[in-house]
């Protein structure tokens, strides 16, 4: 269309329109790629936690631990039977409190249950590396079994607290859940934790001399 005519459109008005939508695009391009980048760093931090068990096992002990990922899982059900107990019994006011003790007890649940897999099996495999993967991945079978048993086969719901909900507005696009963050901290404090104690303890100079 020619321009002056009905309809007709301003070449002014056109390039505006284009460069506005331009930087709308790359906008959103940067609000995805930095969400993304977050989200590959919360997993990652997951999974960082769990190859730090793996690589302390398998370099202190020689064992590879095919059980390692049912060891999580009992974690992950200790905390949900430390919800449903502050669900059953308690008040629903003191319900945001229950992730503050079920933290620790899915520590100690699952290192229980490590050790008396250590102490009852696994230290009597030592220096048959093969022998102890199939050992672990039978006792992985065991205890997915058991699990099955006590909390049946559906999935089972563990909601954060309302202190976990919602995230931080880095900017307009961008927000971060405090649930992930609170995982990257967590991450974070353990890989701190764990170099604080193999490079800075009597202990831990006696754990890497083996």
């Amino acid at each position: 269309m020619e321009r002056g005519k009905p309809g007709a459109a301003d070449p002014a008005l056109r390039a505006a329109a284009e460069k506005a939508i331009e930087e709308i695009e790359y906008y959103q391009g940067w609000t995805s790629f930095i969400n993304t980048l977050f989200r590959g760093v919360s997993l990652g931090s997951i999974l960082l936690l769990m190859a730090l068990g793996l690589a302390i096992v398998f370099g202190l002990m020689g064992v590879i631990n095919m059980a390692h990922g049912e060891l999580m899982m009992i974690g992950a059900y200790s905390t949900f039977v430390m919800q449903s107990f502050f669900i059953a019994y308690l008040p629903e006011s003191m319900f945001g409190l229950y992730f503050l003790l079920a933290l620790p007890a899915a520590f100690v649940m699952s290192a229980l249950v490590g050790y008396l897999m250590e102490i009852t099996i696994i230290r009597h495999l030592y220096g048959r590396p093969l022998e102890t993967l199939l050992t672990t991945w039978g006792i992985s079978l065991v205890l997915q079994q058991a699990v099955r048993q006590v909390f049946g086969a559906q999935n089972v719901d563990v909601r954060a607290p309302s202190w976990l909900s919602g995230g931080y507005h880095l900017m307009v696009g961008v927000q971060f859940p405090f649930n992930r963050l609170f995982i990257v901290a967590l991450a974070i404090m353990c890989v701190t934790g764990t170099y604080i104690f193999l490079f800075r303890t009597w202990a831990g100079m006696r754990i890497r001399a083996v």
